[in-house]
This record gives structure tokens, sequence and C-alpha cells, in this order.
């Protein structure tokens, strides 16, 4: 299958000051950004597409290669089609794939396909500024020209304030962060609820002492044994008065249960090679004593003798290891020698907990630049640390010097992802709440725009100190019995806030729930279906909260949708 050229999605210059109409505006060219503008203009709507990078697709082509998706009975329309084609582009190369896997510049390269074959109008490195309403309806949205820098970080002041206004009768929301739809007065949330507001056990503040996880056993009577880890917090071990290591936060240990401002940390999704690589320099203000707790992390594992092994770095690799999930690196090996590098189970890896990701939702640009660079400056240092540190044990510096960032990747940053892994930001609260208890007990619901079906998956919130030792706080992973059905409220407005807005990340959900929602696929299958919803509410002459849902459900399912 022919792949076309990296921005080949037809692009638009717009002038100081001007002026567009369009049916719909999606305002993020993500991955559900994508299918959705896609979806509009196949439907034969004027579409734009609005993208504050260079680079469209998301976390699907900006790193995220080993893709979660769920049970892939759930996953149908043109998110189906999406992936077979990423099957189809490495069965051509003769490459093997598993369908569900795919190397960032593929990735990007289909989605810029797609965007090029309905001829959707992509607008680059431009960012809202402003949003005009009147009554209950977005009448237009004014945008910022503001480039990225040359790490991929968003700038921290515009190039070209009001540079272009956009009219639109539907809107639609698909951005990682939610700008649009707090710009438009929506109510949202982006703290997590504590544990009685919607009755849900995996809510709120939850401590966990830091542990080494065994497998025991075979087959059905395989089982799980927790070692507890003791690592000490203090700069001089045992001293109190000496500080906290750095990345450990001297915040004080509310009630569990209670709700947070702290979300799960956030991330870059590597995808490291050991074919030519570029190899990963340290940033500017690299300091070894950043990762004194690496050593501390080993060390215990080394005291209740269950040291570090090189496997345990490795998924899918073929490796025989005692532990059930990669501990310090989680390395997925993808294809032609790439990978894609999450955190690993241990939590004190790639994730750069404590590192502002409540902040970042509601911050300012400068502050979200700020933010996104000192993830990239975390992970640079963690892996150089890795790398060089003489206290490390041999074996793991020779391990990880191979590994570097590949030269077909990543072009205008070095190799970098260009996408920081925004795990979740604002949640709309519509007339429809997902909770957890939803998501573990499904209902069939006649309104359902798609179905999600991942765990209930949060990444660490915060790293914290309790009776003179680390612990973390706020991860969990909870698998479910069932895929559930998304209702059609979920990603929706409130009629009385807004009735010509749709969104499509960040859907109205509890905190738990978007820990499953939040995958990519359930994100592309929405939008295309809040497409669907769109073109209907203009055919109908109506709201996007009053459009007919049996009407809905029919064409969602002449779409190939599961529902």
């Amino acid at each position: 299958m022919a792949v076309t050229a990296v921005l080949a999605g037809r692009a638009f210059a717009a002038g100081t000051g001007e002026r567009r109409k369009v049916d719909v505006c999606v305002y993020g060219g993500t991955s559900g950004g994508v299918i959705a503008a896609a979806a509009l203009a196949r439907l034969g709507r004027s579409v734009l597409l609005i993208e504050p990078t260079r680079h469209v697709g998301g976390m699907t082509s900006g790193g995220l290669g080993w893709i979660d998706f769920g049970r892939a009975s759930t996953i149908g329309g043109m998110t189906k089609q999406y992936f077979d084609d990423v099957r189809a582009y490495y069965a051509a190369a003769k490459v093997s794939n598993n369908g569900w896997s795919v190397e960032p510049h593929v990735a990007e390269k289909l989605f810029e396909q797609l965007l090029a074959k309905h001829k959707v109008e992509v607008i680059r490195e431009a960012r809202l500024a402003s949003v005009q309403k009147s009554g209950r309806r977005i009448g237009s949205i004014t945008l910022d020209k503001a480039p990225v820098d040359s790490h991929g970080a968003p700038a921290a002041q515009a190039q070209e304030r009001n540079f272009l206004t956009i009219e639109a009768a539907i809107f639609m929301d698909c951005s990682y962060e939610g700008d649009l739809l707090a710009g438009a007065g929506v109510k949202y949330r982006s703290d997590r609820e504590g544990r009685d507001e919607y009755g849900e056990n995996l809510a709120g503040i939850s401590y966990a002492a830091l542990s080494s996880d065994r497998e025991e056993g075979s087959g059905n009577s395989r089982k799980t044994i927790k070692t507890p880890l003791s690592i000490d917090p203090y700069v001089r071990p045992g001293d109190s008065a000496s500080g906290l290591l750095p990345m450990i936060s001297a915040s004080s240990l509310e009630p569990e249960g209670q709700r947070s401002p702290a979300v799960q940390a956030y991330i870059f999704r590597l995808c490291l090679t050991k074919e030519d690589p570029i190899f990963i320099a340290a940033p500017s203000d690299y300091d070894p004593k950043r990762f004194e707790i690496v050593h501390r992390y080993i060390e215990a594992l080394e005291k209740i003798q269950q040291p570090l092994l090189p496997g345990d770095l490795y998924f899918n690799f073929n490796y025989r290891i005692p532990y059930p999930h990669p501990r310090l690196l989680k390395i997925t090996r993808l294809m032609r020698g790439k990978t894609d590098v999450n955190s690993g189970s241990c939590g004190i890896s790639m994730d750069f907990i404590n590192g502002g990701a409540e902040r970042y939702a509601t911050g300012t640009w400068a502050e979200r630049a700020k933010i996104w660079r000192a993830h990239e400056d975390y992970q640079r240092g963690y892996l150089y640390f890795l790398r060089t540190d003489d206290r490390l044990p041999e074996w793991l510096r020779k391990e990880m010097s191979p590994w570097g960032l590949p030269k077909d990747e990543f072009h205008d940053t070095g190799g970098w992802p260009t996408q920081l892994y925004v795990r979740q930001a604002r949640r709309m609260v519509s007339a429809f709440v997902v909770s957890q208890s939803y998501c573990e007990h499904p209902v069939k619901r006649e309104d359902s725009v798609g179905c999600g079906s991942y765990s209930l998956d949060s990444h660490v919130c915060q790293r914290l100190v309790k009776d003179a030792a680390v612990i973390h706080e706020g991860g969990f992973y909870s698998r479910l019995g069932n895929a559930y059905p998304i209702p059609y409220p979920v990603i929706v407005p409130r009629e009385e806030e807004c009735e010509n807005l749709l969104v499509t990340f960040c859907v109205s959900t509890t905190h738990v729930a978007f820990a499953s929602v939040r995958m990519e696929p359930p994100f592309m299958i929405l939008s295309e279906s809040a497409a669907l919803a769109a073109d209907q509410a203009l055919q109908e002459g109506t709201s996007v909260q009053r459009i007919s849902m049996a009407k809905l459900r029919t064409r969602l399912v002449d779409a190939g949708q599961i529902l």
C-alpha cells in the first residue's frame, strides 16, 4: 500500500486577521481529530482541522507505538480501517506486525494520507486565543499563530496574535487538553474525585508502599507475591534534617479517599533503537544526584534478594524472568529494530512523577512550555544516568549503552517525540458521567456511540514520604470483565452550556473511568461518531443534544461502529 509523504494533508496559510467560514471546525489534529475531520469531509461537509503543533496523529504518531486497544472486537468503523491500513502497510513491506503496533513515522504518514484523500484543510502551529459565543452557541473562535520550538514544545508567546477567526455551525474539541470546551464555558474538572462522590473504591487519594512483585507457580495456580521495599527518602539516609531526595514531595499525607488535584504522571513515549542511533545527550542542567532514588531502588531489590535482571527492562523480548512486569523500564519491541519505551512498573522510571501534570490543563502557554521541556530534560537525564553512572551495576550500563533515538523518526526534533503524553487534563461534566461502577457493570444503551474495554489504568500521581520511607500515591490497575458502551451524552455538553460543541477526548467521566476511556482507539471511535452526529445536527437544523438518537444509531451501525 502506498503511503504519501509527511505533511501531505492540505495545509492552509491564513493571513493576519483573516476570517474563514466552514460547516465544522475540528480543534486538535490528534488521532481522533484526524478521524473526525476525514469523516466529515467524506460526508461532503466543509471542515477545517486546527493543530497547535506541526504534526497530526497525536500520541498514535507521537511515540505510542504499542497501542493499548483492549478488545479488538469492540473496534469498528474508520478506527478499524486505520489499523487495517497499518497491517496492510507492513504486509506490503514484508514486515511482521501484530496489527496493533506501528512505527511513529508510519502512523503519521497514514494519518496524512487519510487527510489528503479527503482533501482536509489543516492549519498547523495555531492555537486557541478566544471563543466568541452568542447565547448557547459558539459563533467563532480566534487563533494565534504560535510555531513550536526546536524541541516541539509549545511557544511561551504567540508569534502572531489573532491571525485567524473561524466561523462554523458546529465545533469539535478533539484536543488532549480541552481548551475549546473550557473557552466555551462548559463545566469541567481537572482533579480526581473523592471516593464518596460516585461510590468508587479506586477514587481519591490512595497510598501504596513500594514492593517487588514476583510470580510463583504455574498455570491456574500461578500467583503474585509482593515483597515490600524500603527506600530511604532523605539525602543522608536516616536523617530527616538533611532534606528529601529530588523528585520526592514534602506534601502532607491527606486522608485516603479524599479528592486530589494531583493526576497521573505524564511522559514522552520514546522510540529507541540500537541500529545506528542518535545517542541521547544529557540535558544542560544534568546532575546525577537527581537520580539517587534509582540507586536506592536497585539496592533495595538486592537487599530482599530479588536483584534487577537484564530481562526486567523488556517486554515481549522473550526473556524468561520471575517477575510479572518490567522493572525500571518497559522497552517493548516493535518492528525493524524499533521499540516503544514506557515507564516500568516500579514507578521509579520514565514517568515524571511530581512533574507538574496537575498544572498542565489550566496552565498558561508559558507554563505548559516549561512543563513540556522539563519532561524532556528529566527523561534525557534518566537515560543518560542509566548509561553512564559508575555506581550502577556494570551490566546495566552496558545494557543501556547501545540504545538511542532512530534517525528516521521525528526529523524536526532530532529523534525526540513531538507529542507529550498528556494522559489526562480536563474532563467535561455533562448530563451523564461515566464512573467506575458503570465500567465494571455495563448496561445496554440505545444511545451508545462506541465502546471502551481497556482496564482501569492510572499511573502514579505523587511520590511522597510515610514513616521515613518512599511511597506512591494514586496508581491503580484493574481489569474489566466486559466492554462497556459509551453513551452519547458523554461527548456533548449540557444544552444550556453549549449547543453546537462535541468533545471526544476530554469526555464526561470520573478520573477512575477516564483511566480506561483515555486510550487512543476509543478516542478515535468517539471522534467518528461525533462527526456523524455533527453532520446530523446540520441536517436536522437542531442542537447536537436534540438530534434523533434512533437515526444516529442506524448511521453508526451502517458505518461499522460497534455499539
